[in-house]
């Protein structure tokens, strides 16, 4: 009924979309990690100051939206009670600003997720 040779170029079609997207997986979450490096090295001096009035513990690592690694983005993981989240959340935000909105930085009052290996 089918032609086996023509499922078959199909199929390596598919195969080279799935090598791009996983490539460019990599590639995006590895930046976004720069990323985060580069917005610990800004913020991680103040985070310690605040640290020393407030119970928190926290992390700077990629975050996936949605587990979309295309939405991959930088995130401050607080680990913390809700109140302590949104005061340093807000102290963060207001001397940051402009650190914040380049990089994109979200919050989440949650301990970090796993790193993807890759």
């Amino acid at each position: 009924m089918g032609d086996g040779g023509m499922v078959g170029k199909y199929s390596k079609m598919w195969f080279r979309v799935y090598e791009i997207v996983s490539r460019a997986q990599k590639d995006i979450y590895n930046v976004v990690e720069d990323v985060c490096r580069m917005v610990a090295a800004d913020i991680v001096p103040f985070l310690e100051e605040l640290r020393r009035d407030m119970e928190f513990t926290y992390v700077i690592e990629p975050l996936q939206g949605d587990g979309d690694i295309l939405r991959c983005v930088p995130c401050l993981f607080i680990d913390s009670s809700p109140e302590v989240f949104e005061a340093v959340k807000k102290l963060v935000m207001e001397r940051f600003s402009e650190v914040v909105s380049e990089a994109r930085l979200v919050f989440e009052r949650k301990p970090a997720q796993p790193k993807i290996e890759g």
